[in-house]
């Protein structure tokens, strides 16, 4: 019987997949250290966000076959040596798309009412701050996106249909000819996007060249009073630069799903901002959502320990290619 290792427990729905047709074995904590013990004993591994599969790790793991991931981003797992080890990688992409995309549209929304500083008036008492005149509205404003894959293309529809905003995306992997939508102007330089957006937002995966790709020059370029939403991964912003860019006022708030340091420290400078608005890396997780994709990570294990395609993967075809 096939062994299979959790970096943390999934949602029943998964695991009563798994443990219909393998053993079960659920890590004490999700650390490096911890999962790497475990590893080298296990046909599979499922790992969630926290912690990380690195090359050494790998190395030791003689028996794993497949490492599956319950969701679609897999920068906490090393591709690269999981491939020179004929390890078949894996995500989950589709139920939770829409939902970051909610989350990315609930946090526009919220910087531009203001929600952050209203509030916290009206708990101190403060019913005049309703005379301030602090919240802007969507409608006719720009929202700049960079990045337009699955979850940029529906936040970029939102916007268009429901708000009437004007939007303008950088994607050096999408062409006029396979954009497919006339509500989206796309630019082939970011900067652009950048200098004369009311609204910016990320929707990019950490790459080598998205790893801090957001400093302070790119900071630097926006215009004064712009909302600063990001909903897809912490590395790609260069957080000291954005609470520079913050405490300077050049940005007049940020909604933050994700941050460069997970769980980020307490003393985080950015919480100490009135002007932001943070949630813990949970755009996706809805029970609904958490359901799918623990059972979607555990299908696909299963998938590949019996010779199956998964649903995604980025290197399927080449560990194939290898053991034939």
């Amino acid at each position: 019987m096939s062994k299979i290792l959790l970096s943390e427990t999934i949602h029943k729905s998964g695991i009563e997949l798994l443990e219909s047709q393998a053993e079960v074995v659920v890590c004490p904590e999700p650390t490096e250290e911890a999962i790497g013990n475990l590893i080298r004993d296990v046909d599979a591994l499922i790992i969630r966000t926290a912690g990380k599969v690195t090359r050494e790790m790998i190395k030791k793991a003689e028996r794993l076959k497949v490492i599956s991931r319950t969701g679609g981003g897999l920068n906490n797992v090393d591709i690269e040596a999981a491939t020179d080890y004929n390890i078949v990688v894996c995500g989950v992409k589709g139920p939770q798309d829409r939902l970051v995309a909610e989350h990315t549209l609930a946090l526009m929304g919220a910087l531009a009412k203001q929600f952050f500083y209203l509030n916290a008036q009206v708990r101190k008492g403060n019913f005049a701050s309703r005379k301030e005149y602090r919240p802007a509205g969507l409608s006719g404003k720009r929202v700049g996106l960079i990045g337009l894959g699955r979850i940029g293309r529906i936040v970029a529809d939102i916007c268009a249909r429901a708000y009437q905003m004007e939007v303008w995306a950088y994607d050096p992997y999408v062409t006029p000819e396979t954009l497919g939508s006339e509500n989206i102007v796309l630019k082939d330089d970011m900067s652009a996007v950048i200098r004369t957006a009311d609204f910016l937002s990320l929707h990019v995966p950490v790459t080598e060249n998205t790893r801090g790709l957001m400093g302070s020059a790119e900071f630097e370029l926006m215009k004064p009073g712009v909302f600063f939403i990001n909903t897809s991964r912490g590395e790609i912003v260069q957080e000291a630069a954005l609470v520079d860019a913050l405490k300077s006022k050049k940005i007049a708030g940020a909604g933050l799903d994700v941050f460069e340091k997970e769980p980020p420290d307490a003393d985080n400078p950015l919480f100490d901002l009135e002007n932001v608005i943070a949630t813990p890396h949970s755009a996706a997780l809805t029970q609904e959502a958490v359901a799918l994709l623990a059972k979607g990570s555990a299908e696909n294990v299963l998938n590949v320990l019996q010779g199956k395609k998964p649903s995604y993967s980025p290197n399927w075809d080449k560990v194939k290619a290898k053991i034939g």
